[in-house]
């Protein structure tokens, strides 16, 4: 808490109350309420590569969206504190605090998923007039992934990795599948329309809440915008929808796809993917599925991944998919 009112002294605020930290986010949140009664919410982020930059393609972002009516996190002051010590340097922002909770994973209804859809292409049809300023600048998304899988190749075709994957779950990918995926994010590379992208419109960074005039539900608020990058809106789409078929458990694949995409996506929000995209977007769901299945891998020891319902459900979805083969006898052995 020390470096916590470190911070907020660097800011000028004069704080009354410190809530706790924030569970379930990338970085370190702390609600804090002011003197004068105002809430706002401090940030520090996580030490990680090119965070700095990230930071501050983020924060444009956020500034932008907020100025054309959308609920995203912006930063109340333009500074970017700097956190020294013995470990290393961190960074901390404070921003807007925006009211509205994530939603459980079994909880989504078809009214969330429609919203999360509207949402997004409302997002969308704003970030179309982003223009970054002097000192930011997005990354490729379609470079960013092909540098992503070309990482993962190299550790799926490891001997050691390949022999543990079959011992412990019976799983092994199909070995052509790299390089499909890295000719079909080729192919994105060259789609005319490119603009900046969320990246990670994900439960954890979607607040759902009530809106005011309407009564109804609502997106109430866009968080992290650190993995922001520029490239064709149908990669965002595909991002969110691989999730969202892993999330909503009590969901089926074709109910998904027309709640996101058919009555949020296109009818409600007016969003468009052109032909070429459509055809694009079930190999980019498989794509994303299968990266999610790696961070799995990487941070998970093997033999508790069976307990887990996210994991099981992506190795179901990849199987459907034919990328990946799985030993269901173990599955149902656990």
């Amino acid at each position: 808490m020390e470096v916590v009112s470190a911070v907020l002294a660097e800011y000028r605020v004069n704080w009354e109350e410190i809530g706790p930290l924030q569970r379930g986010y990338r970085n370190r949140s702390y609600p804090v309420k002011s003197e004068s009664g105002e809430l706002v919410n401090l940030i520090i982020y996580k030490r990680e590569a090119n965070i700095l930059a990230r930071i501050r393609f983020a924060n444009s972002i956020g500034e932008f969206l907020s100025l054309h009516g959308l609920p995203a996190r912006k930063p109340l002051d333009k500074r970017i504190v700097v956190l020294s010590n013995p470990r290393g340097t961190s960074y901390a922002g404070l921003y807007n605090y925006l009211l509205g909770t994530t939603i459980p994973w079994e909880s989504y209804t078809m009214d969330h998923i429609k919203v999360l859809g509207e949402t997004m292409a409302i997002m969308h049809a704003a970030l179309t007039g982003y223009r970054a300023p002097d000192q930011v600048t997005l990354p490729a998304t379609t470079k960013d992934y092909i540098r992503t899988y070309s990482r993962m190749s190299r550790y799926f075709h490891r001997h050691n990795v390949r022999e543990a994957l079959q011992d412990k779950l019976g799983l092994s990918v199909l070995p052509k599948v790299f390089a499909d995926f890295t000719k079909l994010l080729n192919r994105c590379d060259k789609l005319p329309s490119q603009q900046a992208l969320h990246m990670d419109y994900v439960r954890g960074n979607v607040l759902f809440g009530t809106n005011p005039k309407s009564g109804e539900l609502a997106v109430t608020g866009i968080l992290d915008f650190e993995k922001s990058s520029c490239g064709p809106v149908v990669l965002d789409v595909a991002r969110t929808l691989a999730f969202l078929l892993v999330d909503c458990k009590y969901k089926s694949e074709p109910q998904v796809h027309k709640y996101f995409l058919t009555s949020g996506y296109q009818k409600r929000g007016k969003g468009r993917l052109s032909k070429g995209e459509l055809k694009l977007l079930g190999p980019l769901v498989g794509l994303f599925l299968l990266h999610d299945l790696y961070k799995f891998l990487r941070h998970n020891p093997y033999e508790s991944l069976w307990q887990n319902e996210h994991f099981v459900s992506t190795l179901n979805l990849l199987d459907h998919r034919g990328i990946i083969t799985f030993n269901k006898q173990m599955l149902r052995q656990t």
